[in-house]
């Protein structure tokens, strides 16, 4: 009965300063809320692939640069070393937007090839059929849910036929949840890694196209198969080519647990994985933690700002008994049970914001998920801790205070910001780091985005000719694109600057050497803007054009007039292609060929470069309108310079996210600072009245009250100013192509900080500046 009495004592002082109950609720809700939906994110990221049975002895095979290897090369390793249980080749986003056929309509799939031994190696769930019988015929599939309703609707996929291609039809047997959580992506349709031949004939023969699969290899219980790291190494060089031409150099066995942020120094391993982001997971965590230590900055500061107010009560309590530690016990319980309103609040506004956060972080954010027993007793755990610190300063003020201090009013002076001085100038100090950080970030990604290339990105549109149902309705789609007044010119390729083209590794007197190839025809050539050197004015039907870099690595001179490259036997050089940068900014350039073909039926048009005038959206509607006409298929093609930004979505993300947390840090710490200057203000009124009494003008004392404040937020920005630089030039130090530290970075962030403060504490500065003095004398 006596705790519900507390209660209702402390519900009945929550009501009569509804200003400071806002203030705390809001802070709290709004930052608890930021916490789960970081939490949710985090706890998905640091899981993946954690949860398969076999997972800790689950590792897949690396060159020391990347995890891509060859198909096959697992069967070899497995006949060999009695380590390794069991292996199996997943081969992913290589057969992405094949083209199907369904009915009427067309439609794309992204196909994921695998071994029978798939489903040992990972336990993803199935929604239809069972791990063991999945894959057990070769002609077998296996769809995910997402698909199944797309290709199928409402009909049972179960049975029923998706045709491939001409050589290849498959039976659905079973379908799975959509893949979550794991390096291997959610792909449309899972089968027999056998069936290879009938969609990349060749491709994959004697070892080829390394880098397109994943090996993994089961380790037998008690065995140690990166031991023999060394031995593999030189066995693969005995029949590997790649190994033997020097071109990799190690062996590596990659933990599951520890691929998804495994750090590859080569790029081109990283395509058929999903990758996560360490440092965007920390960053992520850090400024969640910083926003909810905010909140509870907060609500110390206002609870202490209230000590004065909330003495007399606990004055009267202890004279009629109540010992320190129950009055320090009720007010822990205090703010323990703000804390549990405000998570619940919070948990609420989660549910709402969730597809926001999904959107916004390009991963599902699934709050159900988290629903377990485990998380019920962490969230327990977290309320009582959060409700803990929150009151424990106050809590120590407040049962310290003596009753006769409270009487005289001289504890009520004691306690005037005393504290709150302090925690001011921390959350100052942390929103200018944060506006800075948000400002930084943001020029730094727009200077990669709009860094030169080398090449025209601007109003040309890419698309994928692959995803044509056939060749012939490519050529027929370029042929009425070139009818659109809006359309410019197009051309037909094989690569781009941007998606690289085909890599080709061989050897060149005595060197390993990796290329990147592309293929295209004359108006392709043109319509990118390829800047010609020299050119050799060759006649034949194909002229290979190399780049700088290129005239480098085989240590050509100028003048030299041919090459003999093992890939494609010796040929003359039509000419020099001035370096241009493939993919962005962030990738290290390596050599190019272009190969230049009169004949366009030389080679399938992979790629569609549609050069486009007048307003770009409109342009690419009446294109889009073309296309969906012709294959019956939605239209996917985007600009180069839309490519080249999407691919630095990690760093758009991560700057999108400080800013809004710069926003929420901004706001927080202004909803303090507010609610702090109204009750100094409050308790110097009889100061104020004074002051005014012996001459003092509204302006002199307006001047005063402001000062008092803005002086905090100058001390916070005197602190800040070495953080900044500390860990802003520590992140751009990660980029090679970076902008400079400017000053005026810390001149925006320190200047907004300050007048967005003065806007916040000159309303009420102005209201007790101009109060007539008589009346602020009565009231105290």
């Amino acid at each position: 009965m006596s705790n519900l009495l507390n209660l209702k004592s402390f519900f009945k002082f929550l009501g009569r300063n509804k200003g400071y109950t806002a203030i705390d609720l809001f802070g709290l809700s709004v930052s608890l809320m930021f916490v789960i939906l970081i939490a949710t994110y985090v706890t998905g990221e640091l899981m993946t692939d954690r949860y398969h049975e076999k997972a800790d002895r689950i590792y897949v095979l690396g060159n020391g640069e990347y995890t891509g290897s060859a198909y096959r090369i697992g069967y070899r390793l497995e006949e060999r070393y009695p380590e390794i249980e069991k292996v199996c080749h997943v081969m992913t986003r290589v057969f992405d937007n094949t083209p199907l056929k369904n009915g009427e309509n067309n439609l794309t799939a992204n196909l994921m090839l695998a071994d029978t031994t798939f489903f040992d190696f990972f336990n993803f769930p199935l929604v239809k059929g069972n791990w063991e019988q999945a894959l057990a015929a070769k002609d077998y599939a296996v769809i995910s849910e997402s698909f199944a309703n797309r290709y199928f609707g409402n009909e049972d996929p179960m049975g029923k036929t998706i045709r491939i291609n001409d050589n290849l039809s498959l039976i659905v047997n079973a379908v799975m949840k959509d893949i979550r959580y794991s390096v291997i992506p959610d792909e449309d349709i899972l089968f027999r890694i056998d069936n290879v031949d009938a969609i990349g004939k060749g491709m994959f023969d004697n070892y080829n196209s390394v880098g397109a699969v994943n090996v993994f290899v089961m380790e037998r219980e008690g065995a140690d198969i990166s031991s023999r790291s060394d031995d593999i190494r030189d066995w693969f060089k005995t029949f590997f080519k790649i190994y033997e031409k020097g071109s990799f150099k190690e062996v590596n066995f990659v933990p599951l647990k520890k691929l998804y942020f495994w750090e590859q120094s080569n790029p081109f391993g990283m395509f058929t994985i999903e990758r996560g982001n360490w440092q965007f997971v920390m960053i992520l965590l850090s400024v969640g933690l910083l926003i909810l230590l905010f909140a509870v900055i907060n609500y110390v500061n206002l609870t202490v700002a209230q000590t004065g107010f909330r003495a007399k009560e606990m004055a009267t309590r202890r004279l009629l008994g109540s010992s320190r530690k129950e009055l320090f016990s009720r007010l822990i319980m205090e703010s323990t049970l703000l804390t549990t309103i405000s998570f619940f609040a919070g948990l609420l506004l989660a549910f709402f914001f969730a597809p926001f956060a999904s959107n916004l972080l390009q991963k599902q954010v699934d709050l159900v998920d988290m629903i377990t027993p485990l998380n019920g007793m962490i969230v327990i755990v977290l309320i009582v801790l959060i409700g803990f610190i929150s009151g424990l300063l106050p809590a120590i003020v407040i049962s310290n205070a003596k009753p006769i201090e409270v009487v005289r009013g001289t504890f009520r002076k004691q306690t005037k910001m005393v504290f709150s001085k302090f925690f001011i100038v921390f959350q100052n100090t942390i929103t200018i780091c944060l506006i800075a950080a948000a400002v930084t970030m943001f020029l730094q990604v727009k200077y990669l985005i709009k860094a030169p290339l080398g090449y025209n990105s601007v109003n040309i549109l890419n698309i994928n000719g692959e995803e044509m149902p056939d060749k012939n309705m490519a050529y027929t789609l370029v042929n009425e694109l070139k009818q659109l007044s809006c359309v410019s010119r197009v051309g037909i390729g094989y690569g781009t600057p941007f998606n690289m083209g085909m890599n080709y590794t061989a050897r060149y007197d005595n060197k390993s050497i990796s290329f990147q190839g592309i293929r295209c025809d004359k108006e392709y050539f043109d319509i990118l803007g390829f800047k010609t050197l020299r050119d050799n004015h060759v006649a034949d039907p194909v002229k290979y054009f190399l780049s700088e870099g290129s005239m480098k690595a085989l240590e050509l001179n100028e003048d030299a007039t041919d090459f003999d490259f093992n890939v494609w036997g010796k040929h003359p050089i039509a000419g020099i292609v001035k370096d241009f940068q493939l993919r962005n900014v962030m990738l290290e350039n390596k050599p190019v060929i272009v190969m230049l073909h009169e004949n366009k039926e030389d080679f399938s048009p992979h790629d569609i470069v549609v050069e486009v005038n007048g307003e770009p959206f409109a342009a690419r509607q009446e294109v889009a309108a073309v296309y969906k006409k012709l294959a019956r298929m939605d239209f996917d093609g985007k600009f180069l310079d839309e490519q080249i930004e999407e691919s630095f979505a990690v760093q758009t993300r991560t700057s999108t996210i400080v800013m809004i947390f710069a926003a929420i840090a901004i706001l927080i710490s202004l909803l303090g600072l507010l609610a702090m200057s109204t009750y100094f203000i409050q308790q110097r009124a009889a100061e104020i009245a004074v002051r005014k009494v012996f001459g003092s003008t509204n302006a002199q004392v307006l001047l005063r009250l402001v000062k008092a404040f803005l002086t905090y937020v100058a001390v916070a920005f005197i602190i800040a100013i070495p953080l900044i630089w500390h860990f802003m030039n520590g992140w751009l130090t990660g980029y090679s192509y970076r902008i400079t530290l400017s000053p005026w970075i810390y001149a925006v962030a320190g200047l907004f900080c300050l007048i967005i403060s003065f806007i916040t504490v000159f309303i009420q500065s102005y209201q007790a500046a101009t109060a007539n003095p008589i009346e602020s004398i009565k009231d105290n």
